[in-house]
Order: C-alpha cells, then sequence, then structure tokens
C-alpha cells in the first residue's frame, strides 16, 4: 500500500505512523482481487497482491495503467453490460479482463464508492468466474438436450398410439398380431424411459461438479426435492430436510426476506417473465443466518397456464455478502466518529423530507458547529483531537432520541434531524440537551483536560423550508449567527436576516 499513500498523501490526514489502517491491512492481506479507482477516469490508483497475481503485472505496473488498458470489451459492449445489469437490478458487472499473457478471463466487478484518506475512489472486488460461465452454460446445454429430447419421444410415443388403434380397429381379428404390437411400443417406452433416466444421471453429475444446491417444486403438492448441497449449505444432511417441501423453505428462510422472496415467485408466476431470482438469508444448522442465491424457471404448466413445477439452484454467496455490507456500511460511515458521514445524512434526509410531505408531518434540522475545536487541536495536537471529536459524537448521541438522526459533515461539523418535532420549542430543548452534555470537560491525556462549547443553528420544516437544501442553508446561517453575534455556546432560530450574513469560517 506504499504507492496508494504516496498518491493520496496531498489528500490524507496527518495520522502517526504507529496507526495501522485495518483498511489497509484488509486490503492489502485479502486473496480477493481488489483496486481503488478513480471514477471519472478510471485511473488504477492501487492494487493489492492477489490483483498482481491475477493479472500478471507487478503492483507498479497496474497503477500506472487504466481499467480500459485491461477490460477485453468494447466502449458499446460495457455500456450495454452496464444497461443490462441495471435493467435485473445487479450490484455488480460481468467483463471480460485481459491478462499479461494476452489471455481473456470473464470476470465479476462488484464497486462501492468510498471516502477513502479523503479521495472519492471506487473500491472494486474482482472474481474470475470463467470456469463458472463455462459450466452454467453446459448445464443449461444438457437440460435444453433433455427437454428437446423428451418433447420428441412424447411425440413419437402420441403418434405410435394413434397408429396402433387405428391398426387394432382394422384388424381386431388378429388379437394376437394385436397384442404383439402393444408389446412392441411397451418396450420402445421402457427404452424411452431408460434413456431419460440416464441422461437426467448425467446431468445431476454435471450439477454436483458445479458445487451448487438444486430444488425441484412439485407446485400444487407443495413437495421440494432436493440435492445434498442444498442441504449442506445449511449444514445438514439430506436425510434430516426429507421429506422436504414449500414449508420447509419457509421455516428456514428469514422472515424480513421470505415475503420479499414470495413476490418474485409469484412474478414468475405470470407466465409474462417464467425465471426467477432473489437473494434471501437461510437459518443455518448452528444457528446463524446463511446468504443465498435463488435461481429457477417454471418447466411445467397444466392446461389453464397455472404452473405445477419450477426447478432451479441454490448457491451460497456468505462470504460475498458479508463483505459487500461491510464495505457498504464503510461507505455511509464517518470513519472517525463512527456518526453517519455527508452522504448518508443527505440521503436520510431526502427519505425524512419524503415522508413528512405524504404525512403532512413536521421535523426540525440542527446544524452544530464546535467552538474552540482549532485551539484544541493546536495546543494538544490530533490525536487528542480526534479523541475529543469521537467523545463529543457519543454525548451528542446521548442527547438525542434513536429514532433521530447524528452525521458529522467533516472537521468539527454535524447535524441532527429531529423527525416529527411539531413544535420549535422541542428543538430548542434538543440544543439545549447537546450544550449542556458538553459542558464537562475533556480528557486530552497525560492529566491535561480542555473544554469547548456548540454553537446551533436550528431549521423546521416546513416554516423555514421545503428543500432539504433549504433547511441546511438556513440552520447553516442561524449557526453562524450564534457564533458571532450570540458569542457562541448557544443555540438560534432560522430567520430570514441570517441568510443575508457572511458565511461562517472554520477559525474556532
Amino acid at each position: 500500500m506504499f504507492l496508494l499513500s504516496v498518491l493520496l498523501v496531498p489528500i490524507a490526514f496527518a495520522t502517526p505512523q504507529s496507526q495501522v489502517d485495518p483498511f489497509d491491512q484488509m486490503f492489502e492481506k485479502n486473496t480477493l482481487v481488489m483496486m481503488l479507482i478513480v471514477p471519472e477516469s478510471g485511473e488504477i490508483v492501487a492494487a493489492n497482491p492477489a490483483a498482481s497475481r491475477f493479472y500478471g503485472y507487478s503492483i507498479d505496473k497496474l497503477t500506472q495503467m487504466n481499467i480500459g488498458d485491461i477490460n477485453d470489451l468494447s466502449p458499446e459492449a460495457i455500456a450495454e453490460e452496464r444497461k443490462l445489469a441495471k435493467l435485473e437490478n445487479r450490484n455488480y458487472f460481468v467483463f471480460r479482463h485481459r491478462t499479461a499473457d494476452g489471455s481473456s478471463r470473464t470476470v465479476e466487478v462488484s464497486s462501492v464508492p468510498i471516502d477513502y484518506q479523503g479521495a472519492r475512489l471506487l473500491f472494486s472486488i474482482i472474481a474470475d468466474i470463467s470456469d463458472f460461465r463455462a459450466t452454467q452454460e453446459s448445464l443449461w446445454h444438457y437440460q435444453n438436450r433433455l427437454e428437446k429430447m423428451v418433447a420428441t419421444q412424447t411425440e413419437q410415443i402420441e403418434k405410435q398410439k394413434d397408429h396402433q388403434l387405428v391398426i387394432t380397429s382394422l384388424i381386431i381379428f388378429l388379437l394376437g398380431a394385436g397384442l404383439a404390437v402393444m408389446w412392441l411400443v411397451l418396450s420402445k417406452s421402457r427404452r424411452t424411459e431408460y434413456e431419460l433416466k440416464l441422461e437426467r444421471r448425467r446431468l445431476d453429475e454435471i450439477i454436483r461438479g458445479t458445487h451448487v444446491g438444486t430444488w425441484e417444486w412439485h407446485i400444487p403438492s407443495g413437495e421440494l426435492v432436493i440435492n445434498e448441497r442444498w442441504a449442506e449449505i445449511l449444514g445438514y444432511q439430506k436425510e434430516e430436510l426429507t421429506p422436504a417441501s414449500f414449508e420447509t423453505w419457509k421455516k428456514l428462510c428469514h422472515s424480513d426476506d421470505f415475503s420479499r422472496a414470495s413476490k418474485e415467485i409469484e412474478a414468475a408466476f405470470s407466465d409474462h417473465d417464467p425465471f426467477y431470482e432473489c437473494e434471501f438469508r437461510m437459518l443455518h444448522k448452528d444457528g446463524f443466518w446463511v446468504w443465498v442465491l435463488a435461481k429457477g424457471k417454471i418447466m411445467e404448466w397444466d392446461r389453464n397456464r397455472q404452473p405445477l413445477r419450477m426447478a432451479g439452484t441454490h448457491q451460497d454467496i456468505n462470504e460475498t455478502k458479508r463483505l459487500y455490507l461491510q464495505f457498504e456500511h464503510m461507505a455511509h460511515t464517518d470513519t472517525l466518529t463512527g456518526a453517519l458521514n455527508r452522504v448518508a445524512f443527505k440521503q436520510r434526509a431526502d427519505v425524512v423530507m419524503a415522508q413528512a410531505r405524504q404525512q403532512s408531518a413536521h421535523f426540525a434540522l440542527l446544524f452544530i458547529d464546535l467552538d474552540g475545536f482549532k485551539k484544541i487541536n493546536d495546543t494538544y495536537g490530533h490525536d487528542a483531537g480526534d479523541c475529543v471529536l469521537i467523545e463529543t459524537t457519543k454525548r451528542m448521541g446521548h442527547s438525542i432520541r434513536n429514532s433521530d438522526t447524528l452525521a458529522r459533515l467533516g472537521g468539527d461539523e454535524f447535524a441532527v434531524i429531529l423527525e416529527y418535532t411539531s413544535q420549535p420549542d422541542d428543538a430548542a430543548r434538543v440544543a439545549t440537551k447537546i450544550i449542556a452534555s458538553l459542558d464537562k470537560p475533556f480528557d486530552v491525556g497525560d492529566g491535561q483536560q480542555a473544554r469547548l462549547s456548540a454553537s446551533i443553528g436550528i431549521a423546521c420544516y416546513p416554516e423555514h423550508g421545503e428543500s432539504v437544501e433549504q433547511l441546511l442553508n438556513c440552520s447553516d446561517a442561524a449557526m453562524y449567527y450564534a457564533k458571532k453575534s450570540l458569542s457562541g455556546g448557544t443555540y438560534a432560530f432560522c430567520e430570514p436576516e441570517h441568510l443575508s450574513s457572511s458565511p461562517h469560517d472554520d477559525q474556532n
């Protein structure tokens, strides 16, 4: 990660050399292929050793390249894949990447935006799925062959039965000959059935090679036929779950995910799109939850176009899902204090605003700036300042309700959303409580203590604005008024005359 550190020095905060970033450790030592990429240009900022081994380039070489240098697809094909991923609601892309030896590999790219040391980068995890894609194509090939063979043999049997009836009606007096014909037909049917079983056995062997769980659901009866891998994903032997049914799956599926998965199944029943795909959690035998990717298709319908049989697979995606959720949390959380970051705060504010408009509800937005924080940094150092920010976040968190939202917007600026706050006095009481929580001295090490206070601007919806931007601007101006005109350590409500004031500076 030395190169990454060099690249990001102009935007990185000063941190002690003894402090080890857990993200750097994970990035460097993880066996997954990982890269940090500049979103606008595609420039590769950093790559871990796993990426170097996979692509065959040194890390120095990779960080001199652009992601387009290793993408084997044309810009048109890349655009089509992004469009397809959006239509399919996928959080990953499938590309072809070219390695140093000239070979091309099919890869699955999962990217999330992160704020790393002050820079906005794309954190990408690349998984080689070339072998899986080849096996998947082979699996569908055999399945299509099986379906065509069943249709052909069924058609042949029907024709032979019709022919048999005609012959029987014409030569009924030759009973012996008729019995002989019937015997030949039955023998051929048995042979066809044997060939179907043999073909299905071959298909089962291919499925076992892909290491996925398979299921076949007989919809009217609810009977569920599973293979050993389906049970193994959940820590069971197949015999422990047999006989299985739709209720078996419902019992093991997480209640929060079951309704969503049921809607996806009902959509497949519509006959417009018989395919089904969904991610959900299932309960492991040892008591923990396992993320599973389920795919399936309606294989048989009755005369009224009602589904009779559905078949598909289960794939264990627990580790991939865990990493995704972990990095998603990192992308929305301030790494120092654990509060929401500016991006997550804006998203939450938009949701609260939409709910308030729909329900004709009220809420308040508090803009908080710490008084005297710069002096603590200058006097005791940035490590002491970081400790003060962490403790400040805890104290403010204890001063608000669990349903309220606290975020660090940057530096020593914070914001709070107070939902369902119908009276301005309610917001004033919370502001007073926050200011009082910061009155207690802060321990900055070596037996020393420091003091600070806070200036708070309050904007209420809809009195002071009908958009998040208006409320932020209004509360920011009110905070500036409290800091400069009221000497800080207090709060002020948004007033029209405050908006004409000059913006606040960061020299506390």
